[in-house]
């Protein structure tokens, strides 16, 4: 086969990723799946194709099950996810390989969690973001931070192709560790939205500033930041409410 041949092959085979995760996709909303814009990641693609060029896709489902781990999402709802793609291409039930394969692959990626370290960004996981919140307030939940800080959330169009917004994410991710370089958290919200604890500071709203005309605006994100709330129990609903709000 000529060039041009295997370039028409790879084209083929590229669209018919793209619809089989559009129809997995909406068949996993339709079905378990609650929040748009964390569903979306490499493994998806990987089981599409491997589905699209006729390989067995167990290896795509135990990455798939990996990801779904480290990025929080239960073993149950990552079966049921699994079973809308087989629906979604008439297998029906899923084969107990895929099964087992995804069930493998999600006690590594849980596992690997416990690094509090998101494998694509590489920014700190929302679990970890969790617990640096709780150190900063007093034991027992019954004060204020014990020093000021703000939360820093940066924000990217949620409606972008997921491809084109992974993208963004990590190489945003990348610019916001070198930018926050003073000991501040930075830290995965959703597969759209980075949160950033720092510290108060004569100089933080102009660094917000820079940051919006900067990094902000090449990458199209939307740049905000509100004190952290007078109670544990309030900040951890403002970051799980910020969690959701692009679903």
């Amino acid at each position: 086969m000529g060039d041009e041949g295997r370039g028409t092959g790879a084209c083929d085979r590229g669209v018919r990723v793209r619809e089989l995760r559009a129809l997995w996709g909406s068949r996993s909303r339709e079905t378990v799946w609650d929040r748009t814009e964390d569903w979306w990641t490499p493994a998806v693609d990987a089981v599409c194709a491997a589905f699209a060029t006729g390989a067995d896709p167990a290896d795509a489902s135990g990455r798939l099950g990996a990801a779904r781990a480290r990025a929080g999402i239960g073993i149950g709802r990552s079966l049921a996810d699994l079973a809308a793609f087989t629906e979604a291409v008439e297998w029906g039930d899923p084969p107990l390989r895929l099964v087992r394969a995804m069930a493998e692959g999600w006690a590594e990626g849980a596992r690997a969690a416990n690094t509090c370290q998101d494998a694509l960004t590489g920014l700190a996981t929302p679990a970890y973001l969790r617990t640096r919140l709780g150190e900063l307030y007093p034991i027992g939940d019954d004060g204020p931070p014990t020093v000021d800080h703000r939360l820093i959330v940066v924000t990217l169009d949620p409606t972008l192709d997921p491809w084109r917004r992974a993208a963004r994410l990590i190489v945003l991710g990348y610019e916001l560790r070198r930018f926050f370089d003073r000991g501040e958290s930075v830290c995965l919200l959703s597969r759209s939205r980075i949160a950033v604890i720092a510290q108060e500071a004569e100089d933080l709203d102009g660094r917000l500033s820079e940051l919006r005309g900067g990094p902000g605006w090449e990458h199209g994100a939307g740049v905000w930041a509100v004190p952290l709330p007078p109670a544990l129990r309030e900040a951890m609903t403002l970051i799980d409410g910020l969690g959701r709000a692009d679903g």
